[in-house]
């Protein structure tokens, strides 16, 4: 691999355009690393390096007069190398814990999270709601909506809801859905889906299912509540006016792109679970990014799982030229943050 080849001194200069880049917008002359770099090299030896950097694709000139700026391969190599050392400031831990809800919902956290990803890193905030599928539920409750129509309403563990309409035979009075829903929630409760359709599957295989009035149904009613898959979950999105701040004329396509992709709840969620299983923080920048107008765009991603089994993500989204390494450990701290939600109050400690 290229990142291999490089010298330490390489990689230090690399990285040191990526970040004037970042906070120029400006491609970078090697005059202006020379007054920051912590190599000790003259403006010369700067240029000559930029240009071996160039000649490896890992940067890149506009036109001849210009200085250089980072790839996608030369961002590439800056990111990896930021995700095996960025720490949070213990002073900007504590901001965000104080701006994260301690005693909210999954739901409402989740929400709050976008927003204080967009306010904090000046980005796009994105928090995705996980499926039920994985999670254990807390309960089921069936409503009456219409004649042999019933929505059926499943709670998980951490508060996430998921509805579907159930089609019956017949009607159920409002004292049978009651006890169905009190027996459902008594004995399904802290199952996960998969594992209630196997209790429903052996109490089909009961004879006394057949006479008993309640059970048969919690068969009519339940089994097909938890039959289809979860529908996804919601996707929260915050901050897309951040993008106008400071896009640039050339990429105004990318964040047509961008926001068409906004509108598309279910094109965004399809995107963001592309990472979901992934361990880590995922960083997806330029080309590498499955999405209209992706040759402008950065992601940075991280996953996270609830103690109640509910899993999710958590992000921003926005140009590539963003402060990858202010925005990294800001991620990562929300993404923690929420893997303990049910666990220890108040979130990270």
């Amino acid at each position: 691999m290229i990142q291999e080849s490089l010298s330490e001194r390489q990689r230090e200069i690399l990285c040191e355009v990526v970040e004037l880049y970042v906070t120029q917008g400006e491609p970078v002359a090697s005059t202006a690393v020379a007054k920051v770099s912590q190599t000790g090299l003259s403006s010369a030896s700067i240029r000559s390096v930029m240009a071996n950097l160039e000649s490896a694709g890992l940067l890149v000139q506009p036109h001849t007069s210009a200085g250089r700026m980072p790839s996608d391969l030369g961002y590439r190599v800056y990111i990896d190398r930021l995700l095996q050392h960025h720490p949070l400031a213990a002073r900007d831990a504590r901001r965000l814990r104080a701006m994260m809800p301690p005693t909210a919902s999954l739901e409402e956290s989740l929400a709050q999270a976008s927003r204080v990803l967009a306010e904090v890193t000046r980005e796009v905030g994105m928090a995705a709601a996980p499926a039920t599928q994985e999670a254990t539920v807390r309960s089921i409750h069936f409503v009456k909506v219409a004649a042999q129509r019933i929505l059926g309403i499943v709670v998980t563990a951490g508060g996430l809801v998921d509805s579907r309409l159930v089609v019956v035979d017949r009607d159920f009075s409002p004292a049978e859905l009651e006890r169905i829903s009190n027996y459902c929630s008594d004995h399904f409760n802290g199952l996960t889906l998969q594992q209630i359709r196997a209790s429903i599957l052996a109490l089909m295989a009961e004879e006394k299912t057949r006479c008993d009035e309640l059970l048969s149904g919690v068969l009519a009613l339940a089994q097909r509540t938890v039959a289809s898959t979860p529908s996804g979950g919601e996707v929260y999105v915050d901050g897309a006016a951040h993008l106008l701040e400071r896009v640039s004329p050339t990429q105004i396509e990318a964040l047509r792109g961008l926001l068409a992709a906004f509108a598309d709840k279910a094109l965004l969620l399809s995107l963001l679970n592309e990472y979901l299983a992934a361990s880590g923080t995922q960083v997806v920048v330029g080309s590498e990014l499955r999405l209209a107008g992706d040759g402008d765009l950065g992601l940075i991603v991280t996953s996270f799982q609830c103690p109640s089994g509910e899993r999710g993500i958590v992000g921003v989204i926005g140009l590539k030229r963003m402060e990858y390494s202010r925005i990294i450990p800001v991620v990562e701290f929300i993404g923690g943050y929420l893997s303990e939600l049910g666990g220890s109050p108040g979130g990270q400690t």
